[in-house]
């Protein structure tokens, strides 16, 4: 089982460690709740080393990833990450996928559903070399969310980080060595995902957690972020990605350029998209008191068991139960009451997603 390289640090500050296809994931650290609120409120420092990352020279980067992956990899201007995903040869989903044009390179990185051997099966494009340098065992990924975390970023690399855009990468250096910078958090919070060698794994950690130790945030787990993404309404392939793989009810068209000949699952894709859609993600929430609302348990509408929600959160902020339910398209729209878990159970709402406001967006960068 691969493990992070910073496991014992992330040891030593109370992790509680799981496995998650393959790879050790600091699951939480004592009370996920507290980590969502401290991105919610302040910034909280989380390990996404369970991450696969690799680089690609631009020639033949572009077309290899290009071939592959969902979204179209040559209209990525320099500086910008495309957020896209990579499917198998079913259309089915494997991997959440960042791709970010950096100056001569590609930086692909992977949240992946799939072993890692099977991931590198489906990168191998049916037994051709891959151009792709694997970083994932010489490199860490550090993600720094919230509320105040620019700040934290501000302090360490300069007032220039303020200037970047959302889905963008820069080149830092700290200790000399070469730090991948990207801002492109899942949280609706501010977000960085920090890619260092091992090297300055360590020191790294240290200065980004003292700057959240300064404001009063805290380490965050997979299993805060996991409730993030779905109060925000990000895309999470370790949740509802996991259960439904499948693109389209997943409403993930906006990840796609149909218009490409072929990338990995393109005709399975296109196969039931011309067949057509029949069901559809949506939103759910409950009153506070609600313990029904839970990934698994079915949903009915006027007696009838039409659904069954496939992930569930309480909310930080609302302080309610929130979920992702899939429906049959005919009922797959907000402002509907159910009932979850019976024909006579709790009732449950159907909602426009994301139903917070982040704080983030009360802070106004471009003035700083």
């Amino acid at each position: 089982m691969r493990s992070s390289p910073l496991r014992e640090k992330l040891a030593a500050a109370g992790a509680v460690f799981r496995e998650r296809h393959g790879v050790e994931v600091a699951a939480h650290f004592g009370n996920p709740r507290a980590e969502c609120g401290a991105v919610r409120d302040a910034a909280a420092l989380a390990d996404f080393s369970f991450a696969r990352v690799f680089t690609l020279p631009e020639t033949p980067g572009i077309d290899y990833l290009d071939a592959l992956l969902a979204g179209n990899v040559p209209k990525i201007r320099f500086g910008r990450v495309l957020h896209t995903f990579l499917a198998d040869n079913n259309g089915l989903l494997a991997a959440d996928c960042f791709v970010a044009n950096n100056d001569q390179e590609f930086v692909f990185i992977c949240e992946s559903i799939v072993p890692d051997a099977q991931l590198n099966a489906l990168l191998s494009l049916e037994g051709k070399e891959s151009p792709a340098k694997d970083l994932t065992a010489d490199h860490v990924v550090l993600s720094l969310d919230g509320f105040r975390a620019w700040e934290i970023v501000k302090k360490i690399f300069g007032p220039d980080i303020i200037g970047l855009p959302y889905l963008s990468i820069e080149n830092y250096q700290f200790l000399g060595e070469p730090v991948r910078f990207i801002r492109a958090g899942k949280t609706s919070e501010f977000g960085y995902l920090l890619v260092a060698p091992v090297k300055i794994a360590a020191e790294l950690f240290d200065a980004l957690k003292a700057g959240v130790d300064e404001r009063s945030g805290r380490l965050a787990g997979a299993d805060a972020h996991d409730a993030l993404r779905l109060e925000g309404r990000f895309f999470n392939i370790f949740r509802e990605g996991e259960i439904v793989r499948d693109p389209l009810p997943l409403g993930l068209q906006w990840m796609m350029d149909m218009e490409k000949e072929n990338f990995s699952g393109c005709a399975a894709i296109k196969e039931r998209r011309a067949a057509g859609l029949k069901q559809k993600i949506i939103g759910f929430a409950a009153d506070a008191d609600c313990a029904a609302l839970r990934s698994g348990a079915r949903i009915f509408h006027e007696g009838r068991a039409v659904g069954a929600v496939v992930t569930g959160c309480v909310s930080h902020v609302l302080n309610q139960p929130l979920a992702l339910g899939l429906l049959p398209l005919e009922l797959a729209f907000s402002g509907l009451p159910f009932r979850v878990g019976a024909p006579d159970g709790a009732v449950a709402r159907s909602i426009s997603m994301p139903p917070i406001v982040p704080k983030s967006l009360t802070v106004k960068l471009d003035e700083m």
